[in-house]
């Protein structure tokens, strides 16, 4: 029997592009992103909502170039759209607008429950973490605020060597060195 869950977050390996004198990638001139990255339909077709309990949250990370793409994968995996939540970053890169704010979509599946706490804003500021794709810990804070246990993160990243999860945490993702589920009958990527 697979474990259901109350809280999932995601945050999807997007197959962004670079543009124009962005091709290279900022951090040490990259070309490609520092992970594998997936096409909105592989992301969709995720067994996601297996995991998901009735009530659950989802807090699905997107960009702005994603943007339209995450709503897609919201309801492909199950869920109904309540609101946005947003990162405003002390800076940003882009070609025709500099992008200073990054998405989260929150939705819940089946049944819209807020047994914590409610009515916080659907904004946040903070600085830049030093990893790419790193989340900011106030966007944890914030979701644990928010959203009951248990809770899984879906494409989590290493927080440090010393932890690799967060406390009260389940994960998926390729750079976690244990699982705590399987997704298409694999560990990771």
């Amino acid at each position: 029997m697979n474990r259901k869950y109350k809280t999932i977050l995601a945050d999807p390996p997007w197959a962004q592009g670079k543009i124009g004198k962005y091709k290279k990638y900022s951090q040490g001139g990259v070309k490609t992103l520092p992970y594998k990255t997936m096409t909105i339909q592989d992301i969709i077709n995720l067994p996601v909502e297996k995991y998901a309990d009735i009530g659950c949250h989802l807090w699905l990370w997107t960009t702005n170039e994603f943007l339209e793409a995450g709503f897609q994968v919201l309801r492909g995996w199950g869920f109904t759209y309540l609101a946005p939540i947003t990162w405003s970053k002390p800076n940003g890169m882009g070609a025709w607008f500099q992008h200073r704010t990054q998405t989260i979509l929150f939705g819940y599946y089946k049944k819209c429950e807020f047994n914590k706490e409610r009515y916080k804003p659907t904004i946040f500021e903070t600085g830049i973490p030093k990893v790419h794709s790193r989340k900011p810990a106030e966007s944890y804070r914030l979701i644990e605020s928010i959203s009951e246990t248990p809770r899984l993160e879906l494409f989590a990243r290493a927080h440090s060597p010393m932890f690799p999860k967060l406390p009260g945490w389940d994960v998926w993702g390729n750079e976690m060195p244990e699982n705590d589920i399987e997704l298409i009958g694999e560990k990771v990527l």
